[in-house]
């Protein structure tokens, strides 16, 4: 009688702890509730390496700006980090959140206009400029064209072909920047530069940190390509939200604009420096 006295007295106890955690959760927005109910923040990266944002370090473990940020995140809200890699394309990681197969995207994401019809963005945590990979050999060609010294107009002509990653953001930066060139997608990074340094393409447009990471683990190829950057152009990376999250949303805001000038300022220069 005691053993059933002591059941009854637990599982009454259970459900009023229960009980207790619901009413808890009706007092938080569902975005938040969600989150914090099932004590898991799930966010999408990009299933390959992406150097000082997210890759595998010596040791074989994760690490970078984006995973250190996802990492914070989950820790404030209280909860555990599970990542989602599944997406091969940036725009794919978008999707992921799009699709509600994650709550958040860190993953050196543009916040495109294409992207945020159908997830919203935060503010930036990190803007980075716009860089190019020039052959050398087939610039020199253009020697005598007026625009030779302005790259973003010499680019900016039929018969120029220039190379991007395919499902970034910068297949949209390309034509909006050289709408007269022509504009060739690539599946990975490594194939453009090569068919870049072969002079099958002039350029290769990207983001400063890949043009940096190509340039210090390939020294060699400062003979072939010399790097560029376009003027008063920036590629601004933000947090990704599924479109009806809005308390979350404006939490992560909030996070990004607490933090910009201290652990967000002292992330990057931590990584940069490496």
């Amino acid at each position: 009688m005691r053993l059933l006295n002591f059941n009854v007295f637990f599982c009454g106890l259970f459900f009023a702890v229960t009980l207790a955690r619901g009413e808890d959760f009706k007092e938080m927005p569902p975005d938040i509730a969600r989150i914090i109910q099932r004590g898991e923040l799930i966010v999408a990266m990009h299933a390959e390496d992406v150097p000082l944002f997210c890759y595998h370090n010596n040791n074989n473990e994760l690490e970078g700006i984006d995973i250190e940020l996802a990492r914070d995140i989950a820790e404030k809200l209280g909860v555990k980090l599970t990542l989602n890699k599944d997406a091969t394309t940036f725009d794919d990681v978008a999707q992921t959140v799009a699709n509600r197969k994650a709550d958040i995207a860190i993953s050196s994401l543009s916040d495109t206009l294409e992207r945020s019809t159908t997830v919203r963005f935060s503010t930036p945590y990190w803007s980075l400029r716009q860089a190019l990979l020039v052959n050398r050999l087939k610039l020199s060609a253009y020697k005598d064209h007026p625009d030779f010294n302005e790259i973003e107009l010499l680019l900016n002509q039929p018969g120029i072909a220039i190379g991007v990653l395919k499902g970034s953001s910068y297949v949209d930066f390309a034509k909006k920047i050289f709408p007269q060139a022509s504009i060739q997608s690539y599946d990975i990074i490594a194939q453009g530069i090569d068919d870049t340094k072969k002079a099958k393409l002039l350029a290769f447009l990207y983001d400063e940190v890949e043009i940096m990471n190509w340039n210090k683990i390939h020294p060699e190829d400062s003979l072939f390509l010399k790097s560029d950057y376009i003027a008063q152009s920036e590629d601004t990376l933000a947090i990704a939200v599924h479109w009806q999250d809005s308390h979350l949303l404006s939490w992560l805001n909030l996070y990004i604009e607490k933090n910009r000038n201290s652990f967000l300022k002292k992330l990057i220069i931590k990584y940069q420096q490496k």
